[in-house]
């Protein structure tokens, strides 16, 4: 029997999609964030998700 091949599966993947409509400003936002964090548009965007949360939480 041959070993198995590809990527391990993720701990916690990602799985369910979300469509956003944004303006250009705001996508330009998110980018010019995304750039100077050396982050993904996504991981910016959980960043930022993650920092509301802190701030409910208060």
């Amino acid at each position: 029997m041959s070993p198995r091949t590809g990527r391990p599966p993720k701990a916690n993947p990602r799985k369910i999609n979300l469509n956003l409509r944004l303006t250009e400003q705001e996508a330009q936002d998110i980018q010019e964030c995304a750039d100077k964090l050396k982050l993904s548009r996504t991981d910016t965007i959980m960043k930022g998700i993650q920092l509301v949360k802190s701030e409910l939480k208060k």
